[in-house]
């Protein structure tokens, strides 16, 4: 029925839209060495990847929690890569690209990120969250960068995001996401049914085994679900440092096409709707948000 799998939609957008946000536990600051050392330790994971690309993508499943790291090398010089975690503003540009997010605002402190599933950005279908954002470490040669939030939809609590970054030699960043959040009983009954049905055939970026013929088999399940979200994180960044130019609307737009683009790399984990789907979706949401200021 169609309200039972507008329910489910619901749900999932609330739960996975909030997923962004890190570990629950503190984590402590790395110093520029140690984010250099981590570096090397992931050199082989780096160079040789299904990626394409120097990035290397950890998840894990706790019997409450969900959390993960992301670590990336990314072509651009530490001013570039940093540049969206700099302001609230930066961020809001950042999390707007993502297909679950509807708006996002700066509020005294951090953010507030209208969240939900893709097409349903009306009333009724979407959860506004709140983040206090926190510059930790903001040096010359390092940047540290904290959200939090202590609670999300569907009795999910303790979230928190974290964005480091280091330059290398040449225009070259080392950066790293940490993120996560505490489960309830109403957040893995919803992934359960979410899993069930719509996510059934979903799947993430880490290669469990191989089947009969060899081809890789992906994560599944709620690590596979969180593996996707980063990954949409990540390609925003990405994007977000590669269309820099023209007005605020000419990069916006700019942006929006080649986020879109780069999701499609990585259709079998990726893909959802058309580019005229996602552009005219965040067309509403940016009227949506005009008409409300």
């Amino acid at each position: 029925m169609r309200w039972r799998a507008q329910v489910r939609a619901w749900v999932m957008g609330m739960a996975l839209a909030a997923g962004f946000m890190g570990p629950a536990q503190a984590l402590e600051a790395a110093t520029p060495a140690e984010m250099l050392a981590k570096r090397q330790e992931l050199q082989g994971a780096l160079r040789d990847n299904a990626f394409g690309e120097p990035l290397v993508i950890v998840s894990k499943e706790l019997p409450d929690r969900i959390e993960g790291d992301v670590y990336a090398e990314l072509p651009h010089d530490f001013a570039v890569a940093t540049a969206a975690f700099r302001s609230p503003q930066g961020v809001c540009e950042l999390l707007f690209l993502h297909l679950n997010v509807h708006g996002c605002r700066v509020v005294e402190g951090g953010v507030s990120v209208l969240a939900g599933p893709k097409k349903t950005g009306g009333a009724g279908m979407t959860a506004q969250m709140h983040y206090t954002m926190r510059s930790e470490i903001d040096a010359p040669g390092h940047l540290r960068v904290v959200l939090t939030a202590p609670t999300g939809p569907l009795s999910t609590t303790d979230y928190r995001m974290v964005f480091e970054a280091v330059p290398l030699e040449g225009p070259r960043s080392f950066v790293h996401f940490g993120f996560g959040h505490n489960s309830g009983l109403l957040a893995r009954m919803a992934m359960q049914t979410y899993l069930a049905t719509a996510g059934r055939e979903k799947i993430g970026f880490t290669v469990t085994g191989r089947d009969a013929q060899g081809q890789p088999q992906y994560v599944r399940g709620e690590r596979g679900s969180l593996e996707r979200n980063v990954m949409r994180y990540y390609l925003a960044l990405l994007t977000h440092c590669r269309e820099r130019s023209g007005s605020a609307g000419e990069r916006l737009q700019a942006r929006l096409r080649t986020g879109f683009a780069l999701t499609e790399r990585y259709a079998a984990q990726l893909h959802e709707y058309s580019l005229d789907d996602y552009l005219a979706e965040k067309a509403r949401d940016l009227s949506r948000d005009a008409m409300q200021k």
